[in-house]
């Protein structure tokens, strides 16, 4: 997905790195920025330009991990930045939800909480649902072209697919990390094998190396 979106921005990417000089970390800033402007416009009322803003945050939001990753200037910071950067824009955007009384503070909260799951694990598994912020131009297109409350419907759906995606990352997590396990101890018996010590009996596999076997 990454990737994918790295070739669709390449153009920008290029433009805000060598025309403008802006690093990865002052490109989430600005994303920053934008995403609580989004939430703030929310609240004021502007609906429409909440949506503008925040689709325009969310390509701000691609070009911080492009221009990283094309020019080489991965960073562990630079990592956690732009992901404290988005965490906040996607709860600052459901408060104000809140705020606006177009979804309930517990949906919004639940979500919340469900993206955070994610994130905690996304490092391990390297696995996340994505589509947050998407979801909230369904909503809008809901409440405003349907009149139903489209944002708590919208809510709901990130929610539980994030609460799944916890759940799915969790599994894929242990997997890594059984893997590294295993590889581990194959590497010790080829060497205790190779050097005539005898063995101890082998540990059995592990349930989900049989289920991903």
């Amino acid at each position: 997905m990454k990737r994918t979106s790295d070739v669709l921005l390449n153009a920008l990417i290029v433009f805000v790195h060598e025309k403008l000089g802006l690093a990865p970390n002052a490109i989430s800033v600005i994303g920053l920025a934008l995403g609580l402007a989004a939430a703030a416009a929310v609240v004021a009322g502007s609906l429409g330009t909440s949506m503008i803003l925040l689709a325009v945050s969310q390509i701000v939001d691609g070009l911080d991990g492009g221009v990283a990753r094309r020019y080489t200037l991965q960073s562990k910071g630079g990592k956690l930045i732009e992901a404290v950067v988005d965490r906040s824009c996607e709860i600052a955007f459901f408060l104000a939800l809140v705020f606006a009384g177009l979804a309930s503070l517990k949906i919004a909260l639940l979500a919340a909480g469900a993206i955070l799951l994610v994130s905690a694990v996304e490092p391990y598994s390297g696995f996340d649902p994505g589509f947050k912020r998407f979801m909230m131009y369904f909503g809008y297109a809901l409440y405003a072209g349907f009149g139903l409350e489209g944002f708590e419907i919208a809510l709901q759906v990130v929610f539980f697919a994030n609460l799944a995606g916890f759940a799915a990352g969790t599994v894929m997590a242990d997997y890594r990390f059984q893997a590294r396990i295993d590889a581990g101890a194959i590497i010790r018996r080829d060497y205790e094998i190779a050097a005539g010590i005898p063995r101890k009996a082998d540990d059995p596999p592990s349930f989900l190396s049989k289920l991903f076997s």
